[in-house]
């Protein structure tokens, strides 16, 4: 029996490598031999045991395997599966992160990050359960039937490829939530991986102005958003936010603000970046259960709208054509390597923060 090698996430704070054996691929399934796989942002919060989903699944599933942004070549592609998506064995693509059900009003109106199974890679299902390689750390994917996966050109970098679903959810703010029409203003708060990718959506899009504000620590991930399309940078040590953006804009402020950082004190800043009829996006749910008090009056007065972001479902076909293109160094978010065994080092060292780290990636 063919096994697999795999960083199991085996209790809060814990991590061991483990083998599981290899599934029989059926006619809608698919297997992939992962080559590079990224620690995503809300995955110390898996780690820890303390994601917010935990309390609507009724507990974390431990043991399970993280990792959700992977690249790989498919090993072996079910039939209907490879007339389906087009594929074939050897093929090198990205898998997304979510697994539609295909039958609930979410999957049937495109919204599968809200399908009601909520199935997830690297995350809702342990890996007791087989066929056990439900995420993306280790060195063979089981590929469900309900998943949507995407070629990549051998030549983009392992580590660009790994990040096409990152670049999906920046998609998915400027276009899709942000609603941003060519020659708006954009400001971005936080320059970390979702950040940058919101700028490259936002250069993609026909942004006139894009502001990014940051620490004094993010000087490393702010100098790279200035190469990804950034016209304006700013440090808020340096410079005090209103009226970064006041000046950049000319007093006009922002149409569309993408806060990334889920800091309490962000997220109120926000309508006071915002002209009137402007609009707001909230990212995902890295605030792990937080809460954040807002000024009522400033979203009421100037009729602001606010909108959440969750992930980046239909918008990973725009995503991977930036990738293909090669027009966009985005390998450069990707700082630190480690090889798989070596994944639970990379995940503290990834939490640490460090100025110099922007995404840790692993190689099985």
């Amino acid at each position: 029996m063919r096994m697999s090698r795999c960083l199991v996430v085996t209790g809060p704070e814990r991590m061991e490598m483990r083998e599981y054996p290899i599934p029989a691929i059926g006619p809608r399934e698919m297997l992939l031999k992962v080559e590079m796989v990224s620690i995503c942002g809300s995955d110390p919060k898996k780690y820890q045991g303390t994601a917010m989903w935990a309390v609507e699944w009724g507990g974390m599933p431990f043991p399970f395997i993280l990792g959700h942004e992977m690249v790989g070549h498919l090993e072996e592609v079910g039939e209907e599966a490879g007339r389906l998506h087009g594929v074939r064995p050897g093929d090198r693509v990205v898998v997304e992160p979510y697994i539609a059900c295909g039958r609930c009003r979410y999957c049937g109106s495109g919204n599968d990050q809200l399908c009601t199974t909520r199935h997830t890679y690297g995350f809702s299902r342990s890996c007791a359960e087989p066929p056990h390689l439900w995420g993306g750390n280790a060195e063979y994917l089981f590929v469900a039937e309900g998943s949507k996966v995407h070629t990549i050109d051998p030549a983009v970098p392992a580590e660009a490829a790994c990040l096409l679903s990152v670049i999906g959810n920046g998609i998915r703010w400027i276009k899709t939530r942000g609603e941003l029409s060519f020659g708006e203003t954009v400001v971005i708060l936080g320059p970390g991986a979702q950040g940058l990718a919101t700028v490259i959506a936002a250069r993609q899009a026909g942004a006139r102005r894009i502001i990014v504000l940051g620490l004094d620590r993010d000087r490393l991930k702010l100098d790279l958003a200035r190469e990804f399309g950034a016209t304006h940078t700013f440090t808020v040590e340096e410079t005090p936010q209103i009226e970064a953006v006041r000046a950049a804009t000319d007093g006009e402020m922002a149409d569309l603000v993408v806060e990334c950082t889920g800091a309490s004190s962000s997220i109120a800043l926000a309508p006071e970046l915002l002209r009137p009829l402007g609009r707001c996006v909230l990212v995902g749910s890295m605030g792990g259960g937080k809460t954040a008090a807002m000024a009522t009056d400033r979203w009421t007065l100037k009729e602001l709208t606010v909108r959440g972001g969750l992930g980046q479902a239909w918008n990973c076909e725009d995503a991977t054509q930036i990738l293909n293109a090669r027009q966009v160094a985005i390998e450069k978010m990707i700082t630190h390597v480690l090889p798989l065994g070596r994944g639970e080092e990379g995940m503290r060292f990834f939490m640490e923060g460090r100025p110099d780290c922007i995404r840790v990636a692993l190689r099985p």
